[in-house]
């Protein structure tokens, strides 16, 4: 490969995308665990049901494999030569790269499918017909057979199993046909996200509300189908991958095969924590409102029955007599023990009706008092 250099201009083989792998490859970390540890915050809190489910525990586990394919991206990745040209690689360099694929492969696997397994555990739970739990089950058992099936091949696929990423045992070994087991698995993981996300559609659609709600819960479940748009970009890259340039080309297909398992987590998270994540940001602004009110100073006070010196209070009891009292005079407040400088009440003209009347029943007398403004 190394010998192969002169043949090529120096602005090509100076192309460099490792920045952007190392950045797509851990941009996923932190967005899988906060949200997956914000998912069981939320299940675990009191308000809630005050304990995990099986849903959560494969999120948990789906959250643990996607976090150790983006690990595995970054230490064989780029260090193996992911972003370069291949022309560019040391002998032996490219065989440590295709070694980090095959473990990164296993975590993919893991992390999709424990992601799609959590998803049917949380429709099993909100979903209590019979015929939809059937459903669940049925897809269920048809998710872990391919991934078991996917596993079988990696691990059986290439006698002996160092066919899959050293050039020179490939040469002699004997292995499935590679090109299409990935598009089988890619088209296989398509029509499985197509198929979950859109599940809940028709039991939603039949709920007594209104539409609106309806709609709304339609969007809610089905916000996974974005994720798919990821599943078809990456299937988009395998097939028009083949040009050799191994380390260069697969750089589209490595990001996506990151952000699809933390697109999925997040989207399986959103159905838990949309409420709470809601009500933070109606905390977080109104506190930074009460911020911004505090900072601007004291504001004055309305009194709501407040009366301008001299002006005159009138009372008319039952009978029709009048009784006048002076207006109250202006007033000072402070606001708690701020220690800001006082501020006068400011005082406006109104009109306060007084009722008062006398309940008589058997052997007690009761008194009440009703104000109008």
């Amino acid at each position: 490969m190394a010998n192969d250099t002169m043949t090529y201009s120096a602005e090509y083989l100076a192309e460099d995308r490792r920045p952007l792998v190392n950045a797509f490859y851990s941009l996923p970390i932190p967005l899988e665990i906060l949200s997956t540890l914000y998912r069981c915050y939320v299940k675990a809190s009191p308000n809630s049901d005050g304990h995990l489910g099986y849903d959560d525990y494969l999120i948990v586990w789906a959250t643990i494999t996607a976090v150790a394919e983006c690990i595995a991206g970054l230490v064989y990745g780029p260090p193996g030569g992911l972003g370069r040209h291949v022309q560019t690689l040391k002998p032996g360099t490219i065989s440590h790269y295709l070694q980090g694929d095959y473990i990164f492969s296993h975590f993919y696997d893991f992390a999709i499918v424990s992601t799609k397994l959590s998803i049917l555990a949380l429709y099993h739970r909100i979903f209590v017909t019979t015929k939809m739990r059937v459903v669940i089950w049925i897809t269920a058992v048809l998710v872990f057979a391919w991934l078991i099936e996917m596993e079988v091949i990696l691990g059986l696929g290439c006698r002996p199993i160092e066919g899959w990423w050293d050039p020179a045992t490939a040469a002699t070994a004997k292995c499935v046909d590679k090109v299409a087991f990935t598009y089988s698995t890619n088209i296989l993981n398509l029509i499985f996200d197509l198929w979950i996300f859109s599940m809940p559609i028709p039991i939603i659609m039949k709920l007594q509300v209104n539409r609106g709600k309806r709609i709304a819960l339609c969007i809610l479940f089905s916000i996974g189908l974005g994720v798919c748009g990821l599943s078809i970009a990456r299937l988009s890259v395998v097939f028009s991958a083949g040009s050799g340039d191994v380390t260069w080309e697969e750089v589209p297909l490595g990001i996506l095969s990151a952000l699809e398992p933390c697109g999925a987590i997040l989207c399986a998270n959103l159905p838990i924590i949309y409420r709470e994540v809601v009500k933070s940001f109606k905390r977080l602004g109104n506190t930074v409102r009460s911020s911004q009110n505090a900072s601007s100073g004291s504001k004055e006070l309305l009194s709501p029955y407040g009366a301008s010196p001299g002006q005159e209070w009138v009372r008319i009891d039952a009978n029709g007599n009048k009784k006048t009292a002076a207006g109250f005079p202006k007033t000072s407040a402070t606001r708690g023990n701020t220690g800001e400088s006082e501020q006068e009440l400011t005082t406006h003209k109104g009109i306060k009706v007084e009722q008062e009347f006398e309940l008589q029943s058997t052997g007690s007398t009761h008194h009440s008092n009703n104000d109008l403004v």
